[in-house]
């Protein structure tokens, strides 16, 4: 198994964000995390990642326990993240932000000529001399996706790529995504953006309450009465 997640448990205080979650996801599926707020989805990747340590269960990576490693340990793995809120240096040009990435890439890649490479790839080397905290919010969504590929990852954590893009980059990351994934590589997707996330993966799962409430197809998980329920109340 890729990624297998056992009865993982996290509190903060007396709040339960996450209660007795297991899922298990195979390399090169496009998985959706869809739920409410405050459902558990970016604590979820929070776990993953490493940000947050599980106070119950376990997560392994490609038979590899990973849920006692640290974050830099854990990109190292092949697991990448992005944040709700893109975490540029606002300051440094496009291609410094790509170049900042240069611990976590392979030997024998030449970090300038890789990341000029996966600027272009996104549609965003006109751009590399910019500051970077003078692009759009779709363009900063772009460079941050950008940046992961500098550490050739084979599971990409994505949290709400879609918020706040225009329609016209929006399609343009959702390519991006749909030609990675035919290279096997493996995304679980948080997003409020129900349509484009749907539309955009093969399988879904639906949190509430720090709960799975439902796993399956899209289509599934779009007339699953519990999933309704989530989302509008009984």
């Amino acid at each position: 198994m890729f990624l297998k997640i056992k009865n993982i448990s996290k509190k903060f205080g007396g709040l339960t964000a996450l209660e007795n979650v297991s899922l298990a996801i195979d390399k090169g599926e496009l998985v959706g995390l869809i739920g409410p707020n405050g459902s558990g989805k970016t604590t979820l990747l929070n776990c993953i990642s490493g940000i947050y340590r599980v106070d119950e269960g376990s997560i392994h990576y490609k038979d590899e326990l990973i849920s006692n490693l640290k974050p830099h340990q854990i990109v190292q793995k092949g697991i990448s993240r992005n944040f709700q809120v893109s975490r540029i240096f606002k300051k440094l040009s496009v291609l410094q932000n790509m170049l900042l990435t240069v611990y976590h890439m392979k030997r024998g890649s030449d970090p300038k000529t890789k990341a000029l490479n996966l600027l272009e790839f996104v549609g965003i080397l006109h751009l590399k001399d910019d500051l970077a905290g003078t692009l759009s919010g779709g363009q900063k969504k772009l460079l941050e996706f950008a940046r992961m590929l500098m550490a050739d990852p084979e599971l990409f954590l994505l949290d709400e790529p879609f918020a706040g893009v225009h329609p016209l980059l929006k399609k343009e990351l959702t390519d991006h995504v749909k030609d990675l994934n035919k290279e096997e590589k493996t995304f679980i997707i948080v997003s409020h953006d129900i349509p484009t996330t749907l539309g955009l993966c093969e399988k879904a799962i639906a949190l509430d309450e720090g709960k799975i409430i439902s796993v399956g197809s899209p289509e599934e998980i779009r007339n699953d009465p519990k999933v309704i329920e989530a989302y509008l109340g009984a």
